[in-house]
């Protein structure tokens, strides 16, 4: 697709200026927000109208050697004076917001929100990477969703995070079928006995070149990208076969539970491909559990109970996790046969609050007279473990006890030395 003229003039207008002028200038992305829907409610002439009007109070707001053009629809790229003061750049933003914002123009009667990218410019930077970093700053500003207005000024954090998102998305599958990107066990310790009979699979990425990857950084590439349902049968296909070697080793069954991503749970097909993985290795389906997460069922009932029914009919348990979280919806619970209740960590935050204790009574309560079984998650001080034992939650997973574990190392503690936890140290 060729240049528009306004593109190729800020182009020749870019490339004119001079190293010592470029550290005296920024370019800045911007675009006016919700401007489709502007389009919806007046038409596309009164669209045609306010960006004239932008245009307009831009241009008056700009100084000598500064310049504005508008290079598509809603979105202007600006060459700017800016001193290399973020005081001043904010002052001067808030500026110019307040002037779009604020318009007294009777054509428009809604206001008027921007956001804004600006990349102070670099010598030896060409135009089209310029124009690609005032624009990254925009779009990943932290403040995109959740203000009217926002701007960012690009820096290395933004450079460095989106760098190390391609650099990811690049490596993530080949890391999947040479087997990098596998699984811890974080025990669940029954509160009765002490012993540690379930666990939690949790993925890992272990870069050979780079070590442990954060779950944080690789996960959203995993989603973002479509990649997330392959890691999650990879993962799937080691549990199983995990299972199966402890059972022709040891003789003990651990029942493993497995996370379910938001791409399954809304993928109506999703459980043709674990079970075709499942019957691979024809691994006992009772020491499998599939974990729901609730920001993800919430106010899908119908398709919570299709999910709970077609797994169980199989012969594999289910789970709601992080229940508490802030999203709970009894519904779920009313409408599906889920077995287990894990409790969000969220609960476990303040010792000697009173309100968090009923609610723990409850919620437990709840759960037992409905058949459930409870899990406590992300329990970390020992004065929660005697209270939940006395409420009669079944188990607890939390660094009170264990934190997540290599496979090898759960193998190591539980079925070769089983290892139980001496619950009497943790009566108050």
């Amino acid at each position: 697709m060729s240049e528009n003229k306004n593109e190729q003039a800020l182009r020749e207008r870019y490339d004119a200026l001079s190293a010592q002028e470029r550290r005296e200038y920024s370019l800045i992305s911007l675009k006016i927000k919700r401007f489709p829907v502007f389009n919806r409610l007046y038409g596309r002439r009164a669209g045609d109208e306010l960006m004239a009007k932008v245009f307009e109070i831009v241009s008056g707001w700009l100084g000598d050697g500064d310049c504005i053009f508008r290079l598509r629809l809603n979105y202007f790229n600006i060459l700017l004076r800016f001193p290399r003061d973020y005081e001043a750049v904010f002052q001067r933003m808030i500026d110019i917001n307040a002037r779009i914002r604020d318009m007294d123009d009777p054509r428009f009667p809604c206001k008027v929100y921007c956001g804004f990218g600006i990349y102070p410019l670099e010598e030896g930077v060409d135009f089209l990477t310029a124009q690609y970093n005032a624009d990254l700053a925009r779009i990943k500003c932290p403040e995109r969703d959740f203000r009217n207005s926002h701007f960012e000024v690009y820096g290395l954090s933004i450079q460095d995070a989106e760098l190390r998102y391609y650099d990811l998305s690049e490596l993530v599958r080949p890391a999947i079928e040479q087997g990098h990107i596998k699984f811890y066990l974080q025990p669940k310790v029954d509160l009765r006995t002490g012993e540690v009979r379930s666990a939690e699979a949790l993925m890992r990425w272990e870069d050979p070149v780079r070590g442990m990857i954060p779950v944080s950084e690789f996960l959203p590439v995993l989603e973002s990208n479509g990649i997330i349902d392959l890691a999650d049968l990879s993962v799937f296909a080691q549990v199983c076969a995990t299972i199966n070697r402890w059972i022709e080793t040891y003789g003990k069954k651990i029942q493993i539970s497995v996370n379910l991503s938001a791409s399954m749970f809304n993928y109506l097909y999703f459980f043709k491909q674990y079970r075709e993985v499942h019957e691979k290795y024809n691994t006992p389906a009772d020491c499998i559990e599939f974990e729901l997460l609730e920001s993800i069922v919430l106010n899908q009932v119908e398709r919570v109970t299709q999910v709970v029914n077609e797994l169980r009919e199989y012969g594999f348990s289910c789970s709601l996790d992080d229940f508490g979280s802030g999203f709970s919806s009894y519904s779920v619970l009313t409408h599906s046969e889920i077995g287990v209740l894990k409790i969000d960590r969220s609960l476990f935050q303040q010792e000697g609050n009173g309100r968090e204790r009923t609610i723990l009574r409850h919620i437990i309560a709840t759960a037992r007279e409905l058949g459930m079984r409870t899990v406590a998650e992300g329990v970390e001080s020992r004065s929660y473990v005697e209270y939940l034992r006395s409420l009669g939650c079944d188990f607890i997973q939390g660094y009170v006890f264990y934190r997540p574990m290599p496979v090898e190392e759960f193998e190591e503690r539980f079925l070769r030395r089983g290892e139980t936890v001496p619950l009497e140290e943790f009566q108050l």
